[in-house]
């Protein structure tokens, strides 16, 4: 089926982007508010840590399997059709955790909640290029990763807070209902313009998987994705060496910085272009994590948290966008899934490398060892990004859509 031509919308807050900000916020919340309880879950219901650590990692693992094979399906299907697809599964892996206690149907209802999840993630982002303007992708873009934000700074305390008041299963069952809300919320939709846009032959390449046009971007984000794995992992140990109390503070005040700054770096990057975002954000952020592994103080530890989420904002909704503008909103699903692919596999594997080091050098030494790690990581990527943005790399097509209003600022 060829393509059809869609008229682009000329302002970003028209109906259907504000109704799928909100789809996506549901779901987000739906995700987070069961993140701090599962294991405890679990664990509650007679089954062993060592398991239920398996199973709530099944997830991550999940969703670095299923992402080539949502963003083929992404930019071939009805990103529509994909989007409550994904509601459906993600909401019956959590009534799933609710009806019983089986360990390998738990594990299979889990697998069923991280298919749904890689799902939706790749299939909006594909779906909201069509409701944002041509000139307001980085803003865009910014504003959906913002929902995310949110969940992860509200959600997790909601979490809590239901399963305080009416139990476990609770959270799971308000869960599942932000999902079916959700699914219900996309029938109000009235897009009827949407086609696949491209043909599907018998064979399926690489290039259908994975976008090799986006990879510059997908390694420079995947340096955010390696030290947000490093943070979650190691943050708490760290200050336990040091003896700084409240360390919870750090990850609202990133929270809030994140909140604030990514709609303005959206702005800067359409209107600027991509490098006067994303090469401030490397250096601030590789600056931060020189800093905090000299912090001493819980003061010195939130001023590295607002130094890292402002450079995180700022470089961040730049690259995703990037990505979707070098490989064309056409192909915008697998730029999409290869983006989060990147992320993914960095962040998995940061925590295994701080772990080697950490292993080897004791005390405080082995935690700032893996930070200022970190930092020079960030910094030898800044190298790499400007390398690749050069003109002659990128193409003279592809450098003045992500340069576009750069000569005039």
């Amino acid at each position: 089926m060829s393509e059809v031509t869609v008229k682009r919308p000329e302002k970003l807050w028209n109906r259907s982007y504000i109704f799928l900000l909100f789809v996506n916020t549901l779901n987000s919340f739906a995700f987070y508010m069961i993140t701090t309880i599962l294991s405890k879950y679990l664990t509650g219901i007679g089954i062993e840590i060592s398991l239920a650590g398996v199973i709530v990692g099944l997830f991550s693992l999940t969703s670095l399997v299923c992402r080539p094979i949502c963003g083929f399906l992404s930019d071939r299907m009805n990103n529509m059709f994909l989007m409550k697809l994904s509601n459906v599964l993600m909401a019956i892996g959590l009534i799933g955790f609710v009806i019983t206690d089986n360990e390998v149907l738990i594990i299979l209802f889990r697998v069923i909640n991280g298919v749904g999840f890689a799902i939706n993630g790749t299939s909006q982002i594909s779906l909201a290029t069509r409701y944002i303007p041509d000139d307001k992708m980085g803003e865009g873009i910014g504003y959906i990763g913002l929902s995310m934000v949110l969940g992860s700074a509200v959600a997790p305390g909601l979490g809590l807070a239901i399963s305080d008041m009416i139990g476990m299963k609770g959270t799971f069952m308000t869960a599942a209902a932000m999902t079916a809300a959700a699914f219900i919320t996309l029938f109000t939709f009235h897009d009827r313009t949407y086609q696949p846009g491209k043909k599907t032959s018998g064979k399926i390449r690489f290039t259908d998987i994975i976008s090799i046009k986006a990879l510059p971007f997908t390694l420079v984000g995947g340096a955010y994705y390696f030290i947000n794995g490093m943070i979650a992992s190691y943050l708490v140990l760290f200050t336990d060496e040091l003896g700084i109390k409240n360390v919870s503070l750090y990850y609202t005040v990133c929270a809030v910085v994140l909140f604030v700054i990514r709609p303005f770096s959206g702005k800067l990057m359409d209107k600027k272009g991509i490098r006067v975002t994303v090469i401030p954000g490397l250096i601030v952020t590789g600056a931060s994590m020189f800093i905090l592994g000299r912090s001493s103080t819980l003061l010195m530890l939130l001023v590295t948290g607002v130094l890292r989420s402002l450079g995180q904002g700022a470089a961040q909704p730049s690259l995703q966008a990037g990505c979707i503008n070098v490989a064309g909103r056409e192909n915008s699903g697998v730029a999409t899934s290869t983006y989060y692919l990147g992320g993914d596999i960095f962040q998995g594997i940061s925590p295994m490398i701080g772990g080697f080091i950490v292993a080897r050098i004791a005390g405080i030494a082995g935690y700032r060892a893996i930070f200022d790690l970190c930092g020079v990581w960030m910094f030898l990527i800044l190298i790499f990004f400007i390398w690749t943005t050069r003109k002659k790399i990128l193409g003279q097509s592809a450098y003045a859509g992500l340069q576009k209003g750069a000569e005039n600022g």
